[in-house]
């Protein structure tokens, strides 16, 4: 099998502290970054290390959250109070909401 080199510069500090870790999990940097890689193309999913996927998580809760209130503000005792979960949200895939 053919294999490639992989490099990435990285901060002094972060590096030494990052290899101890690594190194308490029983891995080498070398096997690390060669099981992440092989895991991305595998899958070919990508880990969120940023604060990006805490912000895509934010958005959704907030998403959810705002159904529940339009769920909880629906009115009882007509039609909408006996829908289905799915039929509500087929209505609201029908609404400019």
């Amino acid at each position: 099998m053919a294999t490639a080199t992989v490099s990435a510069s990285v901060d002094a500090n972060v590096k030494a502290v990052a290899n101890d870790y690594i190194r308490k999990a029983g891995l080498t940097p070398n096997e690390l970054i060669r099981d992440l890689w092989e895991s991305i193309a595998n899958t070919g999913v990508v880990p969120e290390f940023d604060d990006a996927g805490d912000k895509r998580r934010q958005a959704r809760l907030a998403a959810f959250r705002n159904a529940q209130n339009i769920i909880a503000d629906l009115p009882h005792g007509t039609v909408l109070d006996t829908m289905t979960y799915d039929d509500m949200r087929r209505e609201f895939e029908n609404r400019d909401i």
